[in-house]
C-alpha cells in the first residue's frame, strides 16, 4: 500500500482526468463500516452542496472542443506447463502494482524525452500512455497521455491502442500473457492465482476468491467489505448454466446459498459470491467533452438506447468460475457483485411488518431498491419536452435532495438524477476527509458519483480545471462517459467500437438527432442484451422517426408511416429497415459532408463495416468465438467446464489475435492488424548505456516496423536486441 501512494500521486499528472475518476484513491486509512455509519448522512448532504458548487461555478461553459478519450482494461496472466502438457493450465498473475511501477517508470522517461530536444530524443517518438490501477491485483487500466482532438483522432486511435499493449507485453516477465479479454476462464477455480493463495479471508469471506487478489490500496479491499457488511451477506452473483444438450436454470429469488464449492458445484446455475468476479471484469469506455453543460445532457440521453446495443455488439463474457454460460456478457454478473442492497431494499418488508430500519442508512436500509448500485440509468436528463414524456420508471429519491438542488438553481429533470444517485450510501470514507469546504472540495460528490456503475455516466468537470478558460491546456469540461461495452481481443475491434461511439455521437450532434424512447424500454433492452447471441438474435426498441431538424435533411430522416418506437434487430438498426435510415447511413452521410482527411474517411469506413458485419453475423462476437474454442477443444469433457488445457489454449489464442500473429478472419473478418515491433536501434542502446532510467527505452517508440504473422516472428526475444539476420526478416 505505501508504495502505490507514490504511483497515486503521480497519476493526479497531465489530462486523465477527461477520462475517469479513480483520483479518490485517497492515500490515508478508511474508516471501518462501523465507524462510517454515523457520518453516511454527512457525506450524502454536502455532496449535494459540492455538487451545486460545481454546477454554479462552470455551468456557463461554452464552446468547448469535442476531446475525446478510450479507456481499455487489461489482466496479467500467468502460462502453467507447455503446449503439450496435458496438465497445463493458466492463473490470474498478481504483479499488477509492480508491472504498474515499471510503465510508470516508462512513462516518466518518455515525459523527461518530450521535454528535451531534438537532438537529445534521439530518434525517439515521444507518445505518452497512462497506466491506472484497477479492482483486481492482476489488472491495470489504459488511457491515451492526452485526450484525442474531433473524430481526426480516430486516425491515432489504434496505433495509441497498440502501443499500450506493446508497451504492457515488455513489462511481463516469461511465461506471463496479457490478451485484451473481460476475464480469465478459470478465475475462482482452485489455484486459479499465482502466487497460490486460500480463500475465505476476512474481507469478500467467499468460498472461492482469496483476499490477495484485491489490489492493495486500501480503498478496494473497504469497498468489498463495506458491500458485504452493509448487505448483510456475501455478494450472490448467479447465471444460467450452459450445456451441450439443454440450457439450464431459471433463476429464482429463493435459489439456496452455498456452504462449499461443491455445493456450488451442483447447482443448475454459475454461482459465485465475491466482488473481484465482477469488478474483475475488463471493459472498454470512451469519454466525450461536449461543448457545454446543455449539449452534455442532450448526448447523455441520445446514448441511453444505444448502451444495450453495444453491449450486444460486444459481447464477450461466456465464462463465469470455470462454467460455460448460456449468456455471454458480464453486465448482470456485475450488477450483482457489488449489490450492497439490503434484504428489505432488495425484497421489501412483509405487507404485516412494520420495520423502522436503521436512520444513518439512505432510506433507512428499508425503502425498496429496483437494482443494484452497478445498472443501466433510470432516467434522461436534458432538457427538451420528450425527457418528461419517457422518463416513465420511477426514481427512488430523497424529495429534500430534490428540493435543495432545485432551491440552488437546477431544473427538476436534473435535479431528479442526482438525487437519484444519492438514493445509495457511500462506501468508503476517510477520516481525515469529512469535514471539507463545499465550495472547492468534490470528495463527497465523487463518493456517491464515481460508486453509481452505470451504462453512461454524466461527469461535470473538477472544479478548478472547469474554471480555467477553454483555451487552456488544462480545462476540462462537461463529459458524458459511454461504459457498456466489453473489451475486444483485438486492438482494431476496440478501436472500431470506440471511434463509432464518436463518429455517431458527432452524427447525432450535428444533425440533431432524437433518439428518445421510453425508458423502460431501454431497460428491457439492456436485459435482453445479455443473452446468448443477442447481437443476431434477438431485437431491441428503437426510435424509428429519429429526426429533429428542420427542411429536407429531417425530410430524409423522417419515418411517419412507422410506428415511432419498434422492435428491430442491432442491423436493423444500423443498417436502416423499410424507410428508416438506420445508424450507419447516417454516419456515412455525416463523413460525406464533413471536411474530414481523406485517410479518416477510409477507416472510418472500415470501421463502419466491420460493425455491419458483425451485427449480420458475418463475424462472431468474441463470446461466441471463445465458447466455440472451448465446446470444440479436445480436452472438453461435454460437462459445461472450461478444461484449464483448454483455457490455456484459448488465452494464448487471444493473445496472439490481439498481437497479429495469428489470424482469426472469425473474429475480424480479412482485417490483419500487426503489433508495433518495440526493439531498439543502435541510438536507443547507446541511450540505455548512458545511464536512461528505463531498462528498455525502446518501449518509448509507438511504431517501428511490424511483426509478421508467421512464427518465427514469435520465438524472437523482445528483451533482447535483435540479431541482423532477424532484423532482416522483420523488415
Amino acid at each position: 500500500t505505501h508504495s502505490f501512494a507514490r504511483v497515486v500521486r503521480a497519476s493526479s499528472k497531465g489530462s486523465r482526468a477527461l477520462f475517469a475518476d479513480m483520483g479518490f484513491l485517497h492515500e490515508s486509512e478508511p474508516l471501518s463500516w462501523d465507524q462510517a455509519l454515523d457520518s453516511l448522512r454527512l457525506v450524502r448532504e454536502h455532496g449535494i452542496e459540492q455538487f451545486l458548487a460545481v454546477f454554479h461555478r462552470c455551468q456557463h461553459i461554452e464552446g468547448d472542443s469535442f476531446k475525446w478519450g478510450d479507456e481499455v482494461e487489461h489482466g496479467i496472466f500467468s502460462l502453467v506447463g507447455g503446449a503439450d502438457d496435458v496438465y497445463r493450465s493458466v492463473r490470474v498473475a498478481l504483479r499488477s502494482p509492480e508491472v504498474l511501477a515499471e510503465l510508470r517508470a516508462v512513462e516518466g522517461r518518455v515525459e523527461e524525452l518530450a521535454k528535451a530536444s531534438h537532438a537529445e530524443r534521439s530518434g525517439f517518438t515521444c507518445t505518452p500512455c497512462t497506466w491506472m490501477p484497477e479492482y483486481g491485483r492482476w489488472m491495470l487500466e489504459s488511457t491515451p497521455g492526452h485526450p484525442f482532438e474531433g473524430v481526426e483522432g480516430t486516425a491515432q486511435l489504434e496505433a495509441n491502442m497498440k502501443l499500450r499493449r506493446a508497451r504492457l507485453a515488455a513489462a511481463l516477465q516469461p511465461g506471463e500473457i496479457a490478451p485484451t479479454v473481460t476475464s480469465m476462464p478459470l478465475f475462482g477455480v482452485q489455484g486459479f492465482c499465482e502466487p497460490h493463495q486460500e480463500p475465505n479471508g476476512p474481507v469478500a469471506e467467499s468460498l472461492f476468491v482469496p483476499d490477495e487478489v484485491i489490489f492493495p490500496h486500501p480503498r478496494f479491499p473497504t469497498l468489498t467489505k463495506n458491500i458485504r457488511l452493509r448487505r448483510g451477506s456475501r455478494v450472490e452473483i448467479r447465471r444460467p448454466r450452459f450445456e451441450a444438450t439443454k440450457a439450464l436454470s431459471k433463476l429464482g429469488k429463493e435459489d439456496p446459498i452455498p456452504t462449499s464449492q461443491a455445493e456450488a458445484d451442483a447447482l443448475d446455475h454459475v454461482y459465485a459470491d465475491a466482488m473481484a468476479f465482477g469488478m474483475g471484469n475488463c471493459c472498454l469506455q470512451v469519454t466525450m467533452q461536449a461543448s457545454s453543460l446543455s449539449e452534455s445532457r442532450y448526448l447523455y440521453d441520445q446514448l441511453a438506447p444505444l448502451t444495450s446495443i453495444m453491449l450486444a455488439l460486444t459481447a464477450a463474457t461466456p465464462f463465469m468460475r470455470g462454467w460455460i454460460c448460456d449468456d455471454d456478457t458480464r453486465w448482470g454478473q456485475l450488477a450483482q457483485s457489488v449489490d450492497d442492497r439490503t434484504p428489505f431494499e432488495r425484497s421489501g418488508a412483509p405487507s404485516d411488518v412494520t420495520v423502522d430500519g436503521d436512520e444513518r442508512l439512505a432510506g433507512r436500509g428499508v425503502q425498496p431498491l429496483p437494482k443494484s448500485r452497478y445498472d443501466s440509468i433510470d432516467c434522461y436528463i436534458g432538457e427538451g419536452p420528450e425527457v418528461a414524456e419517457n422518463n416513465d420508471l420511477p426514481l427512488v429519491l430523497d424529495e429534500r435532495h430534490v428540493a435543495r438542488l432545485i432551491e440552488g438553481g437546477v431544473d427538476e429533470a436534473l435535479a431528479r438524477h442526482i438525487a437519484h444517485l444519492f438514493a445509495r450510501d457511500p462506501l468508503v470514507l476517510f477520516g481525515d476527509r469529512l469535514h471539507l469546504d463545499d465550495e472547492h472540495d468534490i470528495d463527497h460528490w465523487e463518493n456517491l458519483q464515481s460508486t453509481n456503475w452505470q451504462t453512461l455516466r454524466w461527469k461535470p468537470p473538477p472544479p478548478h480545471k472547469g474554471a480555467l478558460s477553454s483555451s487552456d491546456e488544462g480545462h476540462i469540461g462537461w463529459r458524458v462517459e459511454f461504459r457498456s461495452m466489453e473489451v475486444q481481443i483485438t486492438d482494431f475491434e476496440n478501436a472500431a467500437f470506440s471511434s463509432f461511439i464518436v463518429l455517431l455521437s458527432r452524427t447525432i450532434l450535428e444533425s440533431k438527432l432524437n433518439l428518445y424512447i421510453p425508458m423502460s424500454k431501454v431497460e428491457r433492452n439492456m436485459k435482453v442484451a445479455q443473452g446468448r447471441e443477442a447481437c443476431t438474435s434477438e431485437r431491441f426498441w428503437f426510435r424509428t422517426n429519429i429526426s429533429a431538424g428542420e427542411g429536407a435533411e429531417a425530410e430524409q430522416i423522417a419515418t411517419s408511416d412507422m410506428e415511432p418506437v419498434a422492435l428491430m434487430t442491432v442491423s436493423e438498426i444500423l443498417m436502416g429497415k423499410g424507410p428508416f435510415p438506420g445508424l450507419i447511413p447516417l454516419c456515412h452521410r455525416h463523413l460525406e459532408a464533413a471536411d474530414y482527411e481523406p485517410a479518416t474517411r477510409k477507416l472510418l469506413r472500415e470501421y463502419l463495416a466491420f460493425i455491419a458485419r458483425r451485427a449480420e453475423g458475418k463475424v462472431l462476437t468474441a463470446a461466441t468465438w471463445m465458447r466455440s474454442f472451448v465446446l470444440n477443444h479436445e480436452a472438453y469433457q461435454q460437462d459445461g467446464r472450461v478444461p484449464p488445457a483448454a483455457a490455456h489454449d484459448l488465452m494464448i489464442a487471444a493473445a496472439e489475435i490481439g498481437e497479429g500473429q495469428r489470424p482469426c478472419p472469425e473474429l475480424v473478418g480479412d482485417v490483419v492488424r500487426l503489433l508495433p515491433c518495440e526493439f531498439p536501434t543502435p541510438t536507443e542502446t547507446e541511450v540505455a548505456a548512458q545511464g536512461a532510467a528505463v531498462a528498455q527505452p525502446w518501449l518509448l517508440r509507438p511504431r517501428a516496423g511490424t511483426f509478421p504473422c508467421c512464427s518465427q516472428a514469435a520465438g524472437v526475444n523482445k528483451t533482447e536486441a535483435p540479431s541482423s539476420a532477424q532484423m532482416m526478416m522483420i523488415a
